[in-house]
C-alpha cells in the first residue's frame, strides 16, 4: 500500500512539471521565433522483480521490472521551422532556413529566430526586451525608419546610396546544448559558425508551437493529476480506517 503513495505523488508531481511546459508553450503560441518545450520523465531506481514457490525459492522466474517513483529527465525543445507570414513592418525580418539571429542581451550573447526587431533610443536595430542586433561588423545603428532590408540581411537606405550594416546569421552543428532563456532567446557554448541562410523582409516566422496538440496534451495531463488526486485520498482514507481498526483490536 505504501508504494501506492510513492507512484501517485511521484505522478502528482511529474504532471504538474508537465503542466507547467505546456502552458508555457501555450503562452508562446503568438511569439516570433519560439521553439515549443515537450516533457520528459523516467523512472527511479527501477527494480527487477522474480516470481518464486511458496516452500522452493531455488527456480525464480523473472517477470519484469517495477519503479515505484517518475522522476524528471528533461525537456526537450522542438527546433523544427515555424510558417512565415507577412507582416508589412519595416524592421521584420525572417529566416528562410536554418540559423539564428544574435543579440547581446545582459547575460552575454544570446541566439533568436524572433525578428520583430525596432530601433532602440540611439537608433540602433534591436530586440525588444532583449537587447541589440550583432551585425557582421558590430551594432547596426540605423536612426531612421526609410531602410529597405535585402535577403542577405544587408539594410540600405531608401535610395540605396547609404549601407547601414548587414545582420548577422549563424548556426551550430549540435542543438544539444543549447539552453532556453527569457523572450524565446539561446544561450550555448558551442561554437557558432556563419549561415548564408538568405532571410525575408516585412515578414516573421510565427512560433511552432501547435495549439490544438497543446490543448490536447494539458487535458490529458490534467485527467491524469485529477486520477491521481483522487486515487491518493483514497489511500489516506484507507490508511485512516486501517489504523482506526487495528487500534480496536
Amino acid at each position: 500500500m505504501f508504494q501506492g503513495f510513492y507512484n501517485l505523488t511521484s505522478g502528482i508531481l511529474t504532471q504538474t512539471r508537465n503542466q507547467n511546459v505546456i502552458s508555457n508553450n501555450m503562452t508562446n503560441v503568438s511569439t516570433p521565433g519560439f521553439k515549443s518545450d515537450k516533457y520528459m520523465s523516467t523512472t527511479f531506481r527501477e527494480e527487477l522483480m522474480y516470481r518464486s514457490g511458496n516452500i522452493d525459492k531455488d527456480n525464480k522466474t523473472e517477470i519484469g521490472t517495477m519503479a515505484m517513483v517518475r522522476a524528471s529527465d528533461e525537456t526537450v525543445t522542438d527546433f523544427d521551422i515555424g510558417a512565415v507570414e507577412p507582416t508589412n513592418e519595416i524592421f521584420d525580418v525572417a529566416l528562410r532556413g536554418d540559423g539564428f539571429f544574435m543579440v547581446q542581451t545582459q547575460d552575454g550573447i544570446g541566439y533568436t529566430r524572433d525578428g520583430s526587431f525596432i530601433l532602440d533610443d540611439q537608433g540602433y536595430l534591436s530586440l525588444p526586451s532583449v537587447g541589440r542586433v550583432v551585425g557582421r561588423n558590430g551594432f547596426i545603428r540605423i536612426g531612421t525608419d526609410k531602410i529597405t532590408i535585402d535577403s542577405a540581411g544587408r539594410i540600405f537606405s531608401e535610395d540605396g546610396r547609404t549601407a547601414y550594416g548587414q545582420i548577422a546569421v549563424v548556426d551550430f552543428n549540435n542543438y544539444d546544448n543549447m539552453v532556453k532563456g527569457g523572450n524565446g532567446v539561446f544561450y550555448t557554448n558551442e561554437q557558432a559558425v556563419a549561415s548564408n541562410t538568405q532571410m525575408l523582409w516585412k515578414y516573421l516566422e510565427r512560433s511552432n508551437v501547435d495549439a490544438v496538440q497543446e490543448m490536447v496534451n494539458m487535458m490529458s495531463s490534467q485527467r491524469a493529476l485529477q486520477s491521481a488526486s483522487q486515487v491518493l485520498k483514497m489511500y489516506d482514507q484507507i490508511m485512516g480506517k486501517a489504523v482506526t481498526d487495528l487500534g480496536k483490536v
